[in-house]
């Protein structure tokens, strides 16, 4: 009876050691991941250049539009607001709201059936959650070298790609297989590669698939950035951090 006891009690506790210890082992992974990621912004110099579009001008006016699908109106009262250059926006709705058909009638790829948009010129850049941005056949190098619209060297490139975490087992790597993270992170470096500020960023659910130094990453870049921003987001956090302003909610019918 005393050996039973004995047993299982020294069953029980080595489960407790184990639990404490697999708990001990979460909590050293998380700090050298927060680790990993306050050493890759200490390393990556993220400067997306300045929009030289003036502050508070008007961008894109929009009067009582509305969509339709299949004959029927997509919201059930018609939009009305005005981007201003430097706004912060969060764009907020369900699911088959129209988030993202909004967005792309605010870059004239699609028209209004109802009311009108009245559009500035400006340089724009839409990171959709697909990154389509990127050309799946062409290689890390050669996707960078697409943006390198000032002829920068090869050095220059390949210098570029370093403090994005790109090193040179990386270059000859195709975008198709890059993961969230990394597709985002070459995009930024395209974007300073290419020294041609987009006068506004439009982000559709920046966070979804993304670890936390990634995250981290893009909120920085976000941060540092001197221009207009639009965001599909309902992470609160990345939202507070990237010091959005305004806020517009769709509703669908």
């Amino acid at each position: 009876m005393m050996n039973t006891l004995r047993n299982n009690a020294e069953k029980s506790t080595a489960k407790i050691k184990s639990v404490h210890q697999d708990k001990i082992g979460d909590i050293k992974s998380d700090l050298q991941e927060l680790r990993g990621s306050q050493s890759a912004l200490d390393e990556i110099k993220i400067d997306l250049g300045n929009s030289a579009f003036p502050t508070g001008k008007s961008m894109v006016k929009v009067e009582n539009v509305n969509f339709k699908y299949n004959s029927q109106g997509l919201w059930p009262a018609n939009i009305n607001f005005q981007l201003f250059s430097g706004d912060r926006i969060a764009l907020q709705g369900q699911n088959g709201s129209g988030k993202t058909t909004l967005v792309r009638l605010l870059l004239g790829q699609l028209t209004p059936v109802q009311g009108k948009i009245e559009r500035q010129s400006f340089r724009s850049i839409y990171l959709d959650q697909t990154y389509s941005i990127l050309s799946s056949h062409l290689s890390i190098y050669e996707q960078a070298q697409q943006f390198n619209s000032d002829a920068l060297p090869e050095h220059e490139i390949k210098i570029r790609l370093n403090r994005f975490l790109f090193g040179k087992d990386d270059w000859d790597k195709p975008c198709q297989l890059l993961s969230g993270g990394e597709k985002m992170r070459l995009i930024l470096c395209c974007l300073t590669i290419h020294q041609q500020s987009p006068d506004l960023i439009i982000l559709d659910e920046p966070t979804n698939n993304l670890d936390l130094q990634n995250i981290r990453i893009l909120t920085r870049a976000i941060q540092l950035y001197k221009g207009t921003l639009l965001v599909i987001s309902h992470d609160a956090v990345f939202l507070q951090e990237i010091h959005i302003n305004k806020v517009i909610k769709l509703k669908d019918l």
